[in-house]
């Protein structure tokens, strides 16, 4: 026997009404079921698929956190390797004939106070404030140059101040010292 043939036997004896009403239950509870599952399917795929963008999203942040990485270590070893080429550098000294050179000592309002920090027990970072007045743009010009020329030094703060035709600059310079060679 078929499958067709159990199927009649199994409806002729049933009124039409029942026969409707019983096919209408099969085909309400397939279609609930196929419902359930294509929801379940769909709600799932979600889940996955923002859990995957959070992981790519995650990823493109651990990415940019290496490639920091990286150059922070790679600046860290220029960093040490510019400081091991003169580990005798004194900054107010240079400074000092730096200002004798262009002949800017009569120009300094006081002497350059030195000043030295601990950065990360790593470095210290020694800093030279220092005030100028009634100087032009082009001695300053020429005193940030001198400055800017010795890799060492980098210009940390400056502040200046137009009176008449002359200048009056407050700057503050610094550089690093290797915080291991001190104590070694």
């Amino acid at each position: 026997m078929t499958f067709l043939e159990k199927l009649q036997k199994l409806a002729l004896p049933l009124e039409s009404s029942e026969f409707y009403r019983n096919t209408a239950i099969f085909l309400g509870a397939i279609t609930l079921i196929a419902s359930g599952i294509m929801y379940y399917h769909h709600s799932k795929t979600n889940a996955l698929r923002s859990t995957l963008q959070k992981t790519y999203k995650l990823q493109q942040e651990a990415k940019e956190i290496l490639e920091r990485l990286k150059n922070v270590e790679k600046q860290s070893e220029e960093v040490n390797s510019l400081l091991e080429e003169d580990k005798n550098f004194r900054l107010k000294n240079y400074f000092d004939d730096t200002v004798s050179q262009l002949g800017l000592a009569r120009y300094q309002k006081k002497d350059a106070e030195v000043n030295e920090d601990v950065l990360q027990k790593l470095y210290t970072e020694i800093k030279l404030t220092t005030q100028f007045q009634g100087i032009s743009t082009k001695q300053l010009c020429e005193l940030l140059k001198a400055i800017e020329q010795k890799s060492r030094i980098y210009t940390k703060e400056i502040s200046i101040v137009k009176k008449n035709n002359s200048l009056d600059v407050s700057l503050t310079i610094a550089t690093l010292k290797s915080h291991v060679s001190k104590k070694g």
